[in-house]
């Protein structure tokens, strides 16, 4: 009998700092990438299964996601798309979804609030809910952080993961 193994999805990732995709390392040393609508219209053609956006600086600097954003991007793909960065409370779920997302992604705002993990699951069923996590490995073991990588917490990867 064959192994069929799991099947292979390609996520494109895209991190997003004032309206433009970017690359980096660890959050640092940001160069632009190109036109977010674009690039996810460009993985939606070639084949990506889904296609996620993380509004990288949005919860450290304390503002929403770009909705209209959002809506570009949605327009132009046909396949799931998740959006993240900003998002604080199920306002801010309703917007998003609105403005065409399929899911939103949590990071910051899960640390802080866990139970808005369980609300939009409760609202919007919890395929719509995904938590991302950053981390690190540093003197402690691997840690969380919040705010794009910004901000230590004292929450240690692996128990953070196995709660959300």
């Amino acid at each position: 009998m064959a192994n069929r193994g799991l099947a292979k999805r390609i996520v494109p990732c895209l991190d997003v700092k004032d309206g433009q995709t970017v690359k980096g390392t660890n959050f640092v040393n940001l160069r632009q990438a190109g036109d977010p609508v674009e690039l996810g219209k460009a993985y939606s053609e070639a084949g990506a299964d889904e296609l996620v956006f993380l509004d990288i600086t949005a919860s450290l600097e304390g503002r929403r996601t770009f909705t209209d954003m959002v809506t570009k991007v949605a327009s132009e793909i046909n396949i799931p798309f998740t959006v993240g960065g900003g998002i604080h409370e199920l306002s801010d779920v309703d917007r998003l979804l609105y403005a065409g997302a399929d899911k939103i992604s949590l990071n910051s705002a899960a640390i802080k609030t866990p139970s808005l993990i369980d609300e939009i699951a409760a609202k919007y069923g919890s395929q719509v809910c995904v938590c991302a996590i950053d981390a690190r490995l540093d003197d402690r073991g691997w840690y969380c952080y919040m705010n794009g990588g910004h901000t230590p917490t004292d929450l240690p990867l692996f128990e953070w993961a196995h709660e959300v």
